[in-house]
């Protein structure tokens, strides 16, 4: 588990406007933090639009800074799951349906009719491939096929007043749902069988005011959800039994304003997006900022933040982050491991990052 000082979010930003101006004919890896401290993520690029695909191979980070003037494909992305590394699944709630960015074809399209959704909210992907999509309005979770084929609905508005996120556990056989309107948690069995609710209006521990998202850790099988107006995230056992809580409201860099979505890497750190912050935190399970990361929208940086909503890690540690108002999403790597020991960071990375960062130290100084 990484145990590191919380570093300025901002620096990495301008390392990457550093790494515009290499003339270095290589990609520059982009490393979080930047040395002398130990990597411990890697930025892999932003997608909006089928552009994205050859612009990841044909572009040097600098153009990335820079940007081109193309047309996103989103209208506003909100959920994000993947199947594997190839398919990755994004709901966009005005264009009331799931766009599929298939990585392998390097292609760009929609899950199912749009008439299937009202409002698609958190999706997410089970073991057979299977796509749950929560759907706010309808007060069901609608889950398709790969094909995009309707395969049954869980929920009603019965159990439901807007469910939101989900979160699976499937050594368990259980679906857990936020209702953020009903203030409560709301646990289904895999064949959409209502098991148990837990939860109800309120500021005190163990009650909710606007749970968003959810993240099980394996280890104990303990259910993390991002309590958003009270600006916390809150700890339960697998039954709905409160353990603890951790997080405040402010506006220092470790205070929550409005934490949205979360979830676990393979060595159970924790990432936090808060639809508030330019950036995403990483935490303890206990409850100790690690790490801060991105940086400020106005930048322009590929690597910054303006309203992050949800955010999925994947079996090989790939961390998908979706922002509402830039109308993309963002790729990191968890720099575990195993994934370290397939992609070594060289002495040739290190040192080009330090060359990157000099260099911009002395721009900034010919600048004042």
């Amino acid at each position: 588990m990484m145990r590191l000082l919380v570093k300025n979010f901002l620096g990495i930003v301008l390392l990457i406007v550093a790494a515009g101006c290499t003339t270095q004919t290589q990609p520059l890896r982009v490393l979080w933090p930047v040395p002398p401290d130990q990597p411990r993520l890697e930025f892999i690029g932003a997608f909006s639009s089928e552009l994205d695909f050859e612009r990841r191979t044909r572009s040097t980070l600098g153009k990335l800074l820079v940007g081109e003037n193309e047309p996103s494909s989103f209208k506003t992305p909100f959920g994000i799951a993947t199947k594997g590394e190839d398919l990755v699944y994004v709901s966009d709630l005005h264009h009331r349906n799931v766009r599929v960015f298939d990585f392998k074809e390097k292609s760009v399209g929609f899950l199912a009719h749009p008439r299937q959704f009202q409002t698609p909210l958190d999706l997410a992907v089970d073991s057979e491939g299977l796509i749950y999509v929560a759907d706010g309005p309808q007060s069901v979770v609608n889950v398709f096929s790969p094909q995009g084929v309707l395969e049954k609905r869980i929920g009603s508005e019965d159990l439901f007043l807007n469910p939101a996120y989900l979160a699976f556990n499937e050594n368990l056989g259980r679906l857990y749902v936020s209702d953020s309107k009903g203030h409560k948690i709301v646990v289904f069995d895999m064949e959409g069988n209502h098991l148990f609710s837990f939860g109800e209006k309120g500021g005190v521990p163990g009650k909710f005011f606007s749970p968003q998202g959810l993240a099980i850790r394996q280890s104990d099988d303990t259910l993390f959800v991002a309590d958003r107006m009270n600006a916390r995230i809150q700890v339960f056992t697998k039954d709905g039994e409160f353990v603890r809580t951790f997080g405040s409201r402010g506006d220092r860099w470790y205070q929550f304003e409005a934490p949205k979505d979360l979830a676990f890497d393979s060595d159970e750190n924790l990432y936090i997006v808060d639809q508030r912050r330019s950036f995403f935190y990483t935490y303890s399970p206990e409850g100790d900022v690690l790490l801060v990361t991105g940086g400020d929208p106005t930048s322009g940086s590929p690597l910054s933040f303006a309203s992050p909503v949800s955010i999925h890690i994947d079996e090989n540690d790939r961390i998908y982050i979706a922002d509402m108002i830039l109308k993309r999403f963002s790729v990191w790597q968890y720099l575990s491991e195993s994934y370290l020991a397939a992609h070594p960071i060289t002495e040739q990375d290190l040192q080009r990052l330090k060359e990157a960062h000099v260099e911009q130290i002395q721009s900034e100084k010919k600048a004042q």
